[in-house]
Parts: structure tokens; C-alpha cells; sequence
């Protein structure tokens, strides 16, 4: 497939199908509650752009939305600082995944070419060092890893 014309095929067939992706993420942390512990969601929505200058496409991560239902304890257990229950909602531009026309090519190829994307998309959602910033009970912020456990596109 010449070029210009992979690029055009991903651009119409595979971005639009990318753009406000909604992304179920669940981190490996859980956040405790009175009773029980909670298990700590999130929803990550992306956007694909194409660059034909550089012939790349570049997938990111637009937004993430979550809440954090109980305490999160950081450190050791007897220190006093801790990430308070809070919603989240965070505007972002994090770069997630990078692929060029080679990449596009293998993709177009595939039989299910939308799922196949989705599965390199998951696999680097996984792979991701995201970092939030989240209030403590001493009324200042903190960078957390979210640590993600599972991905799933909704």
C-alpha cells in the first residue's frame, strides 16, 4: 500500500473510532473505607491524531475522571499522611501511544483492524507511569502512580 495512502485508510478508518474513547482503568491500590476497602476507578478518555508531516499517529489521554472513595495510605502505616476521599478530574495531554506507518500498516492489515488497535492501546494503558495529583489530610497535594491493574474499552 503506497504511503500516503496507509496513512489516509488510519486516519479514516482507525482515529475516529479513538477519538473520546472512554477507558475503564482500575488501579492496583485500594482506597479504605469504614468497613471494607474500595477499589479505585477511573475513566480515561483518549484522542488519535495523525501528523502527515511526520507520518505518525499519536494516541493521548485527554482526560481522567475518577473518584477515590476512602483514604489512601501513604508510607507506613503509623505515619500520619494520607490521600483523602475526593473526586477527580483531571484535562491532560499525556502521550500513550506512538506508532508510524509501518505500525499503521500491520494494524490495517489485521483482520479486525479496530481491535487490534485497541489491544496495542490496553497494552500501553497498562504499561503507563501516570501520575495524579491528589489531596492529602494535611491540606496539601501529592503525585500518585495510579498503578493500573485492568483496562477495559467501554
Amino acid at each position: 500500500m503506497p504511503l500516503m495512502d496507509t496513512i489516509i485508510e488510519f486516519d479514516s478508518r482507525i482515529s475516529p473510532a479513538f477519538e473520546a474513547l472512554s477507558i475503564k482503568v482500575i488501579s492496583i491500590t485500594t482506597a479504605h473505607g469504614p468497613l471494607q476497602d474500595y477499589s479505585i476507578d477511573f475513566e480515561f478518555f483518549t484522542r488519535t491524531k495523525i501528523n502527515t508531516f511526520s507520518k505518525e499517529a499519536t494516541t493521548h489521554i485527554s482526560s481522567i475522571h475518577g473518584t477515590i472513595p476512602g483514604s489512601i495510605s501513604i508510607g507506613h502505616h503509623q505515619e500520619s499522611l494520607y490521600i483523602i476521599p475526593q473526586s477527580v478530574h483531571i484535562e491532560c495531554n499525556y502521550k500513550l501511544l506512538h506508532i508510524d506507518t509501518k505500525d499503521m500498516e500491520r494494524i490495517l492489515q489485521h483482520p479486525n483492524p479496530t481491535l487490534y488497535y485497541s489491544e496495542w492501546l490496553l497494552d500501553a494503558i497498562k504499561n503507563a507511569s501516570i501520575l495524579v495529583e491528589l489531596k492529602t489530610n494535611q491540606n496539601s497535594y501529592i503525585e500518585w502512580p495510579l498503578g493500573i491493574k485492568s483496562a477495559v474499552i467501554l
